[in-house]
Order: C-alpha cells, then structure tokens, then sequence
C-alpha cells in the first residue's frame, strides 16, 4: 500500500487493475476493487484499520472492465459507476462466465473469477459528482476514450487524480470500447496547465508522467491514422490484427508478457475495427444479417 498524500493511497500489489483508496474524515471512498473477493476482503481490512471507525463507504469503478468491476462485491458497499458503464454491467448476465476470452484482459489468468456475481451499480451519474465527507469535494468527472463510461476521481485539494485506463504504466491499453479521437482530446486534459503539478495515478501501474501521456498520444495518432487508411480500402480484420506487431514497440512491458500483451493489442485493434468501422459484422469479421 502506498500513501501519495495524508489519507489517499494506491495499491498495486493485487492481480487486477491497480486500486486507490480516499480515507476522508466523514467516509471513505475506494477505487475500483481487486480482481479477487480474498484480495478485496484484505484490502478492505487493511483500510479500515487506518480509518479510524469511518461507517460510510463507497466504491467508485473507473469503468465497466472486468478486470475492476467483478471483485466489486467483495468490499461490500455502494457501487458507483458512469450511467454508460452502469448500462453495460446491466445487461450482462447475473454470473461473470469469461465471456472475452483472448482479450489479454488480467482475469484470464484467473479461471477463479468465473462465476462470480456481476456488479450492479447502485448510483449512476452522467458528467460530474461531488462528495462531501470532508471539508474539501471529491469529485468523479466522466472522461471518455478508453470506453465510453471510463471516469476519473479527482481530489483538487491535494492535487491527485485518479485516471482508470485513460494511460497505462505497463503494456498496451485495452482498445476493444476504446474511440481512439475522443481519448486523444481526454489526453490533451491532462496535458493542460490544471493537471501539471497533479500527480496522475493510472488504473494500470500506478503514477504516470506527463511524458509517458505524451508518448501514448503520438502512439494513438499512428494507430488512428493507420486504421483510417486500411479502413479505407476496407481491409479485413485480419489486416489490423497484424498490426499489432507493429505497433507492440510503442509500449513498455516485460519481455516475459510479450506474448500476452500482443494478444491483447491483436484483440483490441480488431475489435476497434470493427465497433467503429464496420459495426455491421461480428467479432470474427462475418457479416451479420
């Protein structure tokens, strides 16, 4: 567990996305969930030990991804959820069965999460809301690109933000909701003077620099660009799967989670392709009559 400032703090030690957590003197607010009950049940645990006896508490979920949405339950509270973010978790089906194989989505390496209880939220919003449980507002904005309910929590006092999957420490961004226009301009916000002394807390490895922002919007420019012209000429799907070797070098990874990483740029790409190409044909590139 790592304190950024007096009562806010990141952890990134679960398998999963990486969680934050905001003890305020009237509640604490949690930040996504770990991806497995027992991770949640010690994170919740670990909390509430330095909270000092807070009663009221909230989980925030950045966005509707599995990978921070179906350990949800485990903290056992109020689920906050963009209303887009809510829609999707809503109509999925009660039990979490796997349904994304391949995507190189982190609950792939835990068959365990099969079977688990989806997350229904039980407070929507559509542009911002505030909580109050100190003297200075929390505040959950929507911020899309990365899927089209992803959020931010921002704590302007202490000069923290909280930014879900909009940048990734580690590896290449999931694509697969992504709208890759609007989340260059959700990039541009934090390259802003507002967000220059922030420090920026990625859903996907913790602080993130200005550069590394910098770096994923020229990296998303290339991408764009490049799926525009075979989009075009309307290549296959196959054809921008492969472009994931290519594009593989824009990202920093381990070289042992080369082959997972690859597998979830190829998964990305070809469902960006089609979501927002060629919404008329399904996954497997058929057309759908």
């Amino acid at each position: 567990m790592h304190e950024i400032k007096p009562g806010i703090y990141y952890e990134d030690t679960y398998p999963g996305p990486t969680i934050g957590a905001i003890l305020l003197p009237r509640g604490m607010i949690f930040i996504d969930a770990p991806l497995r009950p027992e991770d949640g049940h010690r994170w919740k645990s670990n909390l509430l030990n330095r909270s000092q006896g807070t009663i009221h508490k909230i989980v925030v979920c950045l966005d509707d991804h599995p990978d921070r949405t179906i350990g949800a339950n485990s903290l056992d509270c109020p689920i906050v959820t963009h209303r887009d973010a809510a829609k999707t978790l809503q109509d999925q089906s009660s039990v979490f069965r796997g349904q994304l194989p391949e995507s190189g989505s982190i609950w792939e390496k835990y068959p365990e999460t099969t079977g688990l209880q989806w997350v229904i939220p039980d407070i929507t919003f559509s542009e911002k809301m505030q909580f109050h449980w100190a003297d200075d507002a929390v505040l959950i904005e929507h911020h899309p690109g990365p899927r089209p309910g992803s959020s931010w929590v921002i704590i302007p006092s202490e000069k923290v933000v909280f930014i879900g999957d909009a940048a990734a420490v580690k590896g290449p961004p999931f694509l697969g909701k992504a709208h890759l226009p609007t989340w260059i301009d959700t990039l541009d916000i934090l390259l802003k003077a507002k967000y220059k002394d922030y420090q920026i807390i990625s859903g996907r490895g913790g602080p993130v620099s200005l550069d590394i922002i910098r770096e994923l919007k020229k990296s998303f420019r290339k991408i764009h660009r490049r799926i525009d012209k075979l989009a075009s000429r309307r290549a296959p799907v196959e054809d921008v799967s492969d472009l994931a070797g290519k594009f593989m070098d824009e990202f920093s990874f381990l070289k042992r989670d080369r082959d997972f990483f690859l597998q979830r740029l190829r998964h990305g790409l070809s469902q960006y392709y089609i979501r927002n190409y060629f919404p008329q044909v399904d996954e497997n590139g058929k057309k759908v009559l």
